[in-house]
C-alpha cells in the first residue's frame, strides 16, 4: 500500500472512529461531551480537505449504524424466514440518513471554505437535511442531536422554546465551536470570539434550565391512573396458543380500586382482533372494572362498516363500551406497510407479504375523557406538534408503544427519551405505557414522577401531572425560530462574504 493509499485509509479509518465516539452521546449512555468532541472535530476536518464526501458518509454511517443497530433485532425473531434483510437494516436504512447528511455537508464546504462561515453554514444545512428526511423522506426523526441532552432534565429546557430542530442546529453549533479550538492556525481574536459564543450557549442552556425547572414545580390533577407492563417477548405475543393467557394477565393487573379514573394498557396489547360487538370480551372488562373507570388500550381494530384495519387505542368504559378510539396515521415502514410493494424484488416478495399494510387513521385525536388526550401511538410521538391538530391543545399525551420488537437493545432508552421530549416541548405531562418497557410518566417539564424498568412485569399507580398554564414558545410558534436561525445564519454568510468582496475591491484600487 503507497503512502497516499495508507492516508486515505487512516482519515476514513478516523471518521469511523469519530462516528462512534459520536454515538456515546445518545442513549443510553447520553455523554453529551462525546458528540460535541466527536462532531466539532468532523467539522475542524471538513475544513482541512477538499474531499469531504467520502469521509463525511462514514463519518454518519458510523454513528447511525452504532446508534440505530437495533433494527436488525425484529429480523432475528424468526431469523430462518428473514435474516436476508438483516444488512438491509443494519447498513442500507443508517446509510440513506448518511447520504443525506454527506451531500449535505459536501454542499456546505462547496459553499464556503471559511471556518467560522462554516461554523453557521453546517449546522443550517444538517438541520435541514435532518427536518426533511424526518417529515419528507420516510419519516425516521430518531437520531437527532438535540437528544444528547437527555442526560439532565435541566438541559432539556431549551426545548421548550426551540424545538428538537432548533436545539439541533444550536448544538451542532456548539460542536464547530469546539472544532475551531483544533485549528492552531486559527488561535488569536477570533478563536477568543468563538470561546465566547459557545460559552454564552452553553451558560444560557443551564440557567435557563435552572430557571424553568424552578419556576414550574410539579402539580397534580385529581385524576388517578395506572400503566401496566406485561414483560411479554415479541416472541410471546405472536404465539396465537398463548392469547388467552395474556389477556388474562393483563386483566389480572387491571382489577381496580374505587380511585383509579384510568387503566392503561401497551400498543396491541388485545390479543385478538378488536371489534364493538364481542360481548363475551365486553363481560371480561366488566369483571375488573369499577363505575367510573376507563380502560384505555391498544387493540389491533376492525372497522366494521368498512372493513378497515387499524393499529388503534380504544377507551372503554367500565361496561365494555367503546366511547372512543383513534387509529395510528404515522404508519411504521416494513413494519406496518410495505413502502412501493408492488416493485419489490421477486426473492423479497415473500416476505413483503407476511407484512400486511395497516389502513391509515383520519388525523390526529384529542379524546375528552374527563381530561383532554392526545392519544399517540409508538414512535408518531417522535414527531413534534403532529398528533396535535392546529390550535389545539390537551391535558396529557398518552403514547401506548409495543418495544419487545427490539428486545434489551439501546432502542427502548433511545424511544423514551424522545418522547419525553414531547412533553418539554409542548409543556404538556406525558404517559407512556408499553409492553416490554420502558414505562414512565413524566410531568410538563420532562421529570420523571414513575417508571417500571425495561423487562419488568408490574404496575405503577400514579397521579396525572397538571400541564403547564401557558404554552410554550414553541407550542405557539412550532419551528419559526427553527427557520428564522436558518434564514438569519444565510444572512450572516451572504452579509460577510459581501463585506469581504467589497474590502477585496477596494484594495484593489
Amino acid at each position: 500500500m503507497n503512502t497516499v493509499s495508507k492516508l486515505k485509509h487512516n482519515v476514513v479509518f478516523l471518521h469511523c472512529m469519530a462516528g462512534a465516539v459520536g454515538a456515546l452521546g445518545f442513549a443510553p449512555l447520553n455523554f453529551f461531551p462525546a458528540f460535541l468532541l466527536a462532531f466539532g472535530w468532523f467539522f475542524q476536518q471538513l475544513n482541512e480537505t477538499k474531499k469531504v464526501f467520502f469521509p463525511s458518509f462514514m463519518f454518519f454511517l458510523t454513528l447511525h449504524v452504532c446508534c440505530l443497530y437495533w433494527l436488525a433485532y425484529p429480523l432475528t425473531i424468526d431469523f430462518a424466514r428473514h435474516w436476508i434483510l438483516i444488512p438491509f437494516a443494519v447498513v442500507v436504512v443508517p446509510g440513506y440518513f448518511s447520504l443525506q447528511l454527506a451531500i449535505g455537508s459536501w454542499i456546505a464546504r462547496r459553499i464556503s471554505s471559511d471556518i467560522y462561515e462554516m461554523a453557521l453554514l453546517l449546522p443550517s444545512i444538517c438541520s435541514g437535511v435532518m427536518y426533511f428526511y424526518g417529515h419528507f423522506s420516510l419519516g425516521f426523526p430518531w437520531i437527532l442531536p438535540a437528544y444528547i441532552w437527555n442526560c439532565d432534565e435541566i438541559f432539556l429546557q431549551s426545548l421548550s422554546l426551540w424545538g428538537v430542530y432548533g436545539f439541533s442546529f444550536v448544538t451542532m453549533l456548539m460542536s464547530c465551536l469546539v472544532g475551531v479550538f483544533f485549528l492552531r492556525r486559527h488561535a488569536g481574536k477570533n478563536a477568543i470570539i468563538s470561546a465566547s459564543v459557545l460559552a454564552f450557549l452553553f451558560i444560557f442552556v443551564i440557567f435557563f434550565g435552572i430557571f424553568r425547572i424552578n419556576s414550574h414545580e410539579t402539580q397534580f390533577t385529581s385524576r388517578r391512573g395506572r400503566i401496566i407492563q406485561c414483560n411479554l417477548s415479541q416472541r410471546e405475543k405472536n404465539a396465537h396458543r398463548l392469547a388467552e393467557q395474556h389477556l388474562w394477565k393483563h386483566l389480572g393487573y387491571s382489577i381496580s380500586a374505587d380511585d383509579l379514573d384510568f387503566v392503561i394498557w401497551p400498543e396491541a396489547s388485545l390479543p385478538y382482533l378488536y371489534n364493538e360487538t364481542q360481548e363475551d370480551l365486553k363481560n371480561c372488562f366488566r369483571s375488573v372494572l369499577n363505575p367510573g373507570t376507563h380502560l384505555i388500550l391498544g387493540a389491533v381494530r376492525e372497522d366494521l362498516p368498512t372493513e378497515k384495519i387499524h393499529n388503534s387505542i380504544v377507551v372503554l368504559d367500565h361496561r365494555g363500551d367503546n366511547i372512543g378510539h383513534y387509529d395510528k396515521v404515522h404508519l411504521v415502514p416494513f413494519g406496518e406497510y410495505i413502502p412501493f410493494r408492488s416493485i419489490i424484488p421477486l426473492p423479497f416478495r415473500g416476505i413483503a407479504n407476511d407484512i400486511g399494510d395497516f389502513d391509515v387513521g383520519d388525523g390526529p385525536c384529542v379524546l375528552d375523557i374527563g381530561l383532554k388526550m392526545a392519544m399517540t401511538i409508538c414512535y408518531e410521538a417522535v414527531f413534534p406538534l403532529d398528533f396535535l391538530a392546529k390550535n389545539e391543545t390537551a391535558d396529557v399525551i398518552i403514547n401506548l408503544t409495543n418495544d419487545a420488537w427490539f428486545g434489551p437493545t439501546s432502542e427502548p432508552y433511545q424511544h423514551l427519551q424522545i418522547v419525553r421530549a414531547r412533553s418539554v416541548e409542548l409543556g404538556i405531562p406525558l404517559v407512556r405505557c408499553t409492553n416490554y418497557g420502558i414505562s414512565a410518566v413524566f410531568d410538563p417539564c420532562g421529570r420523571e414522577i414513575c417508571r417500571i424498568p425495561l423487562g419488568t412485569s408490574g404496575v405503577a399507580d400514579f397521579r396525572i401531572p397538571q400541564k403547564l398554564s401557558e404554552e410554550t414558545p414553541y407550542k405557539k410558534h412550532g419551528n419559526l425560530f427553527f427557520w428564522m436561525i436558518i434564514l438569519a445564519a444565510g444572512g450572516i454568510i451572504s452579509l460577510k462574504k459581501l463585506l469581504t468582496q467589497k474590502k477585496n475591491i477596494t484594495a484593489q484600487k
